[in-house]
């Protein structure tokens, strides 16, 4: 029998860890929502075109989805929802085009961080390791609408 208590406790050792990972995971997802959306809706007050500052309002709009979705799953999971402090706007690109691949890279990163979060968690927490698979598919559409809109920006004008 002291093996199987042994086993037992590994295995609740180890459900218990997967959980504490998970909350950390989702903290950080918060915060890195909270971020990008903060980004996009600077880099809005700067597009030069109407039409720019509509997608990335849009874009920041998604982001704000997400990060509600987030908030959700770490109340679930009894965890602390991390407080986001306001940011102050950095100096970033000079031109709208190049502001827009920052936020392209910003996004293809959160695309990279859930799509191996998904696969971390898919055995120990198949709920969450779903939306962490939403929230990849979500970043990849979000990666296509900075594509496009980069790839109607001019590289060479100032703004």
């Amino acid at each position: 029998m002291g093996v199987l208590n042994r086993l037992s406790r590994l295995l609740i050792g180890g459900s218990g860890a997967a959980t504490e990972e998970v909350a950390v995971r989702l903290a950080q997802a918060y915060l890195d929502c909270a971020r990008r959306a903060t980004q996009l809706l600077w880099h809005a007050e700067m597009a030069p075109q109407q039409q720019s500052a509509e997608a990335l309002k849009r874009l920041a709009a998604g982001e704000e989805e997400q990060r509600g979705r987030l908030r959700q799953a770490l109340e679930a999971a009894g965890a602390r929802v991390p407080p986001v402090a306001p940011e102050q706007p950095r100096r970033g690109a000079l031109n709208h085009w190049a502001r827009l691949v920052q936020d392209l890279e910003a996004h293809r990163g959160a695309v990279q961080l859930f799509r191996e979060l998904a696969m971390r968690f898919a055995e120990s927490l198949p709920q969450t390791a779903g939306l962490f698979e939403v929230l990849c598919r979500e970043e990849a559409a979000h990666c296509e609408d900075l594509r496009a809109l980069i790839a109607r920006a001019d590289p060479q004008a100032l703004d």
